[in-house]
C-alpha cells in the first residue's frame, strides 16, 4: 500500500534542501593553484628584494664620525693634493697664539687710581664735616658723587664707625691692593685677568692684612668698583696676522701605494679617509643598478629555491593560499626588523633571534618548513652584513638546534630548552670563529670577549623563548593551521564540548574514542597526522548532542524513537547532526581544521536505512533528500576519519547482533541463516564501498595506503572483539 507524504515531512524536506549553504566549493583547479604559487613566489621575491637594498635616507655606507662597516684598501697607487690635511694645517697655524695682537691703554689704570683716590678724600671729608650730625653724614655716604661705585646703608655706617686709626689703615690698604693688582698684570688687564683679580687674588691678598671680616668685604668691593679691562684684542690686526700666517703653509701631497689599507672595520671614518677613498677610486657608491640588479638576482634565486622545495616535498602547503601567504610574511616581516636593526645597531647581529622564525613555523607547519626558511632567511642576512659567511653559519646553526629541541612543542617547556640550545650553539660557534682568526692569543682579550659574546647568545635565546611562545598561536590562527598545544587541549576532557558530549550523549563520547583510537593507529601506518586526527574523533560527532535519544549510540535499549517518525523526518534529524556540529564548533572557536573533520565525515553518503524505508512507502523519492550535504574528505587524514567512523560503528552493531565471527569455515549454513561475516570481510566490504561511491575521490589516497588502513583496522578491532573461550561453570565444593 502507498501512503502520501505528510506536511511534516514535506517542511523537513524544505529545510533540509535550503541547509546546504554549508557545502564548500571543491578544490581549485591545478591552473588557479599554479597561479597563487607563483604570485606568492612574486610576493615573496619582491620582498627580499626591497629589503636586501634597503638603506635609511642618506646612508652612503661610510658616514663621518661613526666606525667603518668594512675595510677598504687602495686599489692602485695615487698621489694628491689633500685640501682636507691642507686646511687643518693651515687653520693650526692661523690659531696659533702669536698671531694675536692686543691694544693697551695705559691711561685707564692712572685714571682708573686718581678716581679712587678722589673717592677715598670725599670719604674722609664726609666723615669729619663738623656742619653735618651722623644721620647728614650716613646720607652724604650713600650719595657720594662717584659713577664707579654706590655704597649701601650697611656700608656707610661701617665707615662712620670706624675711628681716625682704622679708617687710615683700611684707605691705605685699598690703594695698595689696588696699585698691586694693576701691577701684577703689567698695567695690561684683560677680561681674564679681571676676573682672576675679583675670584682668587683680591681676596688671597686682603686675607693676609689686619682688616676684619667686614672691612675686607668693603675693602674688596671698593677696589672691584674701580678695577677696567685696558687690554683689548685688535681684531683687524689679528686677523691680517692669521691671514697670513696660513698663507705660508704650502699645500699638502699626499701618495698613496696601491693596496695600502685607507681604513679598517670599525675604524671612525674622518674626512681624510672620505678624501683619500675619493682621491684613490675606493669610495663606495651609493646603490647603482649594478648592485640592484645583483640583488634582485639573488631574491629570485632564495625565492625560486624555497617554492622549488615546497612544490617537490610539501605540496599540500603549495596548494594553501592562506597558510602560504602567512609563512611568506612571516620570512618579510623577519628580515624587515633584521635590516632595521642591521642599520641602527653597530654590532655582530648574533643577537638578532632568527631562531624564532624556525621555532613558530616549525611548530605551525613543520619542522622540513622550518629548516627550508631558516637557511633562506640566514642567506638573507648574511648578504645584508656584508655577505658575512660566518655569521650565515651562526645564525642557521642556531635555528636548526631550535627545530631539533623544540620537535612538535607538545610541552611549553619546549620553547625554553630551545632557547637555551640557541644561546649555546651561538657561544660555540662563535668561540670557534674567534679562535681560529687570532694570530696572537691573549686570556684577557679573549674573556672580554667572551662575556660579550655569552650577553649577545643570552639575548637571542631568551628572545627565542619568549616571542616564539606568544607568536606561535596568532601565526597559527592566521594560517588556519592547528598547532600540537591546540590539539593537546582541544583533547582534554575538561573541554566544554566534550564535557557535554561526556554528559547528554555517553554513548557518542565512547563511540568518538574507539573512532579515535582506530584512526589514531591508521595514521601512524602510513603517515599522517595521528593526533590531529584523535582530536578529530572526539569532536566529529558533538552536533548528536542536540538530539542524543534519535541515536542509537545513546538509545541504550530503549525503544527506537524513529519506528513513530516518517522517513523524511528521520533522515533530516540524522543528516542534521553534521550541520549543528559545524554550527557549535564555531561557536565554540575550534579550528576550521576541526570543523571540516565534522562537515566531512560522512561526506555525501547516503542515510540507507531510511531511504529504504520511504522508498517502500512513497511513489516517488529523490534520493538527494537522503544524503549527507558533505563535501567530500579532502585529505588523508578526513578520509581516515570517514572510514573509522563507518567501520567503528558497523563492527560493534554486527557483534552486539551476533553476526560477526572469528573467520571462514566450511559450514555455509551459518553464514546464510544469520548473515555473519568475517571481520575481514566487513571491512573490506566498507572501504569497497566507499570507493564505489566514490567518497574517497578527493582524498590523496593510494590504493596501498587503503590496505593499510583496512590492515590496521582488522587488527586493531581484532584486539576488541575477538572470540572468547567458553568456560565451564564453576562447580562450587565443599
Amino acid at each position: 500500500m502507498i501512503f502520501s507524504r505528510p506536511k511534516i515531512a514535506m517542511k523537513a524536506l524544505s529545510r533540509h534542501r535550503f541547509a546546504r549553504w554549508f557545502v564548500k566549493p571543491r578544490k581549485l583547479n591545478l591552473a588557479r593553484m599554479q597561479l597563487r604559487s607563483l604570485l606568492m613566489a612574486l610576493l615573496l621575491w619582491a620582498g627580499l628584494w626591497s629589503v636586501l637594498a634597503f638603506r635609511l635616507p642618506g646612508a652612503s655606507g661610510l658616514q663621518v664620525g661613526q666606525p667603518s662597516p668594512l675595510s677598504i684598501a687602495a686599489p692602485a697607487e695615487v698621489i694628491y693634493t689633500s685640501e682636507v690635511l691642507t686646511a687643518e694645517r693651515r687653520k693650526q697655524a692661523a690659531n696659533s697664539s702669536e698671531n694675536l695682537v692686543y691694544f693697551n691703554d695705559p691711561k685707564i689704570p692712572i685714571e682708573q687710581r686718581r678716581n679712587l683716590f678722589n673717592l677715598l678724600d670725599m670719604i674722609g671729608r664726609a666723615r669729619n664735616d663738623p656742619l653735618l650730625d651722623d644721620a647728614g653724614r650716613l646720607a652724604a655716604l650713600r650719595d657720594l658723587p662717584s659713577a664707579d661705585i654706590r655704597f649701601s646703608t650697611e656700608q656707610a655706617r661701617l665707615i662712620l664707625s670706624l675711628d681716625d686709626e682704622s679708617w687710615s689703615s683700611l684707605r691705605t690698604t685699598i690703594l695698595s691692593l689696588y696699585d698691586r693688582s694693576v701691577e701684577r698684570y703689567d698695567y695690561a688687564i684683560d677680561e681674564r685677568a679681571l676676573e682672576q683679580l675679583r675670584e682668587r687674588w683680591l681676596s688671597f691678598w686682603l686675607a693676609t692684612t689686619s682688616l676684619d671680616a667686614p672691612q675686607r668685604e668693603l675693602a674688596h668691593t671698593i677696589i672691584v668698583a674701580f678695577l677696567r679691562v685696558n687690554r683689548t684684542l685688535d681684531v683687524q690686526a689679528t686677523e691680517e696676522r692669521r691671514a697670513e700666517a696660513a698663507s705660508k703653509i704650502e699645500p699638502v701631497e699626499v701618495k698613496v701605494l696601491a693596496g695600502e689599507m685607507i681604513i679598517r672595520a670599525g675604524e671612525i671614518v674622518t674626512p681624510a679617509h672620505i678624501e683619500k677613498l675619493q682621491a684613490t677610486g675606493a669610495m663606495p657608491r651609493p646603490l647603482g643598478w649594478s648592485e640592484l640588479t645583483g640583488y634582485g638576482l639573488l631574491a629570485a634565486l632564495l625565492s625560486a629555491g624555497l617554492f622549488g622545495y615546497l612544490s617537490v616535498f610539501q605540496p599540500a602547503l603549495s596548494q594553501q593560499t592562506r597558510s602560504l601567504m602567512v609563512l611568506v610574511g612571516c620570512v618579510i616581516i623577519t628580515l624587515i626588523i633584521a635590516r632595521i636593526m642591521l642599520l641602527v645597531i653597530d654590532a655582530r647581529p648574533i643577537f638578532f633571534p632568527l631562531a624564532v622564525l624556525a621555532v613558530v613555523v616549525t611548530t605551525v607547519f613543520s619542522g622540513q618548513i622550518g629548516f627550508a626558511v631558516s637557511l633562506l632567511a640566514a642567506l638573507a642576512l648574511g648578504v645584508m652584513e656584508g655577505n658575512d659567511l660566518t655569521l650565515t653559519v651562526t645564525l642557521f646553526a642556531s635555528c636548526v638546534s631550535a627545530i631539533l629541541l623544540v620537535r612538535s612543542a607538545e610541552r611549553l617547556r619546549s620553547f625554553v630548552i630551545a632557547g637555551l640550545g640557541v644561546t649555546v650553539t651561538i657561544v660555540a660557534l662563535e668561540t670557534t670563529f674567534w679562535l681560529s682568526q687570532q694570530a696572537i692569543f691573549t686570556l684577557s682579550g679573549f674573556g672580554g670577549w667572551m662575556v660579550t659574546t655569552i650577553l649577545n647568545a643570552l639575548i637571542s635565546g631568551g628572545l627565542t623563548g619568549i616571542l616564539s611562545l606568544g607568536l606561535f598561536n596568532v601565526v597559527g590562527r592566521m594560517a588556519g593551521q592547528v598547532t600540537v598545544l591546540q590539539l593537546m587541549e582541544l583533547a582534554h576532557p575538561s573541554r566544554p564540548l566534550l564535557r557535554k558530549l561526556i554528559r547528554e550523549a555517553p554513548g557518542t563520547y565512547y563511540h568518538s574514542v574507539a573512532v579515535g583510537n582506530l584512526a589514531e593507529a591508521a595514521a601512524e601506518a602510513i603517515g599522517a597526522d595521528a593526533l590531529l586526527l584523535r582530536v578529530a574523533a572526539y569532536y566529529h560527532d558533538i552536533g548528536k548532542t542536540i538530539r542524543p535519544a534519535f541515536f542509537t549510540d545513546n538509545q541504550m535499549g530503549r525503544e527506537n524513537v524513529h519506528d513513530d517518525l516518517d522517513p523524511y523526518v528521520s533522515a533530516q534529524i540524522i543528516i542534521d547532526h553534521v550541520r549543528e556540529g559545524v554550527k557549535m564548533a564555531r561557536a565554540a572557536g575550534l579550528p576550521e581544521q576541526i570543523i571540516d573533520f565534522i562537515a566531512t565525515h560522512h561526506g555525501t553518503g547516503l542515510v540507507r536505512h531510511f531511504y529504504q524505508q520511504a522508498l517502500q512507502r512513497y511513489d516517488h523519492v529523490d534520493e538527494r533528500d537522503f544524503r549527507y550535504p558533505g563535501p567530500r574528505p579532502q585529505t588523508r587524514e578526513q578520509a581516515i576519519l570517514m572510514l573509522a567512523d563507518s567501520v567503528e560503528a558497523t563492527v560493534r552493531s554486527k557483534a552486539q547482533h551476533g553476526k560477526l565471527i572469528a573467520k571462514r569455515n566450511n559450514d555455509m549454513m551459518e553464514r546464510s541463516v544469520n548473515g555473519a561475516v568475517t571481520l575481514d570481510e566487513l571491512v573490506q566490504s566498507i572501504l569497497d564501498a566507499r570507493v564505489r561511491e566514490g567518497e574517497l575521490s578527493d582524498a590523496p589516497l593510494t590504493m596501498r595506503e587503503l590496505g593499510q588502513i583496512k590492515q590496521v583496522f582488522v587488527n586493531t578491532l581484532q584486539s576488541i572483539y575477538h572470540p572468547r573461550v567458553d568456560y565451564a561453570p564453576t562447580i562450587m565444593r565443599t
